[in-house]
């Protein structure tokens, strides 16, 4: 397994780590070094994000799923990231937190074909990858029995969207996160009684992307609870 194309992306995914207060281990920076160069060779051939420097892509995608992770609540044994592109951030997410459960939803073919190769490559485990777009009529083969702990999206849709979509199956207990850009904030206040028709409530978190700065929006849905922003 060739990881050596890129020898500073090494550096880049440890400042990105370092910056977000992460710490992670070889073997972890060597399956983060293996996604990012193979994303980077994938995408010169078939379009799976329109982000093509290899630099950016860690500072982007890793920045974001850092930024996610540190907003999970636990405990979380199980995840379904709806629309997950190419792996963000649930794949990510996986080399970070190997002990997770994870569903990838996505609907593009050629974006599978890239998830079913780094999971293949890796040897990884308890995580599946579905080709289909995920609805409540659809639900995920691989749905665990009581729902999922956690559904994540990184700005696939609306909020409306995100709800409808993966509502049915989170757990009783279940969380839903939605990264979004800094609009996010006006989109949540135009669903506000349809989030309480749904009986769910929100938390909004302002987050900046590590090293870069750039502010985020982290949206984060739990039934039953009081909203905050």
């Amino acid at each position: 397994m060739q990881t050596n194309s890129f020898p500073k992306l090494c550096d880049i995914i440890q400042r990105v780590c370092r910056n977000a207060g992460v710490s992670i281990n070889k073997k972890t920076e060597q399956d983060l070094l293996f996604y990012f160069t193979e994303l980077h060779k994938w995408n010169r051939v078939t379009n799976l994000t329109g982000i093509r420097e290899p630099e950016s892509l860690v500072l982007k995608h890793l920045g974001d799923t850092l930024l996610l992770l540190a907003n999970v609540p636990e405990p979380v044994e199980t995840v379904l990231d709806i629309g997950t592109g190419a792996g963000i951030p649930g794949l990510l997410m996986k080399l970070i937190r190997s002990d997770l459960y994870i569903v990838l939803a996505e609907a593009a073919k050629k974006k599978c074909s890239f998830l079913k190769f780094i999971c293949a490559s890796l040897n990884l485990t308890d995580i599946w990858i579905e080709e289909k777009r995920i609805a409540p009529d659809n639900p995920p083969k691989h749905l665990p029995s009581k729902g999922f702990d956690l559904i994540v999206s990184q700005a696939a849709g609306s909020v409306r969207w995100f709800v409808e979509t993966g509502l049915d199956f989170s757990s009783s207990t279940g969380s839903m996160i939605l990264l979004k850009g800094p609009s996010g904030e006006q989109e949540l206040s135009r669903h506000q009684e349809f989030l309480k028709n749904k009986g769910l409530c929100h938390s909004i978190i302002n987050a900046y992307l590590p090293v870069k700065g750039h502010r985020r929006l982290i949206i984060r849905l739990e039934k039953g609870q009081t909203s905050k922003t």
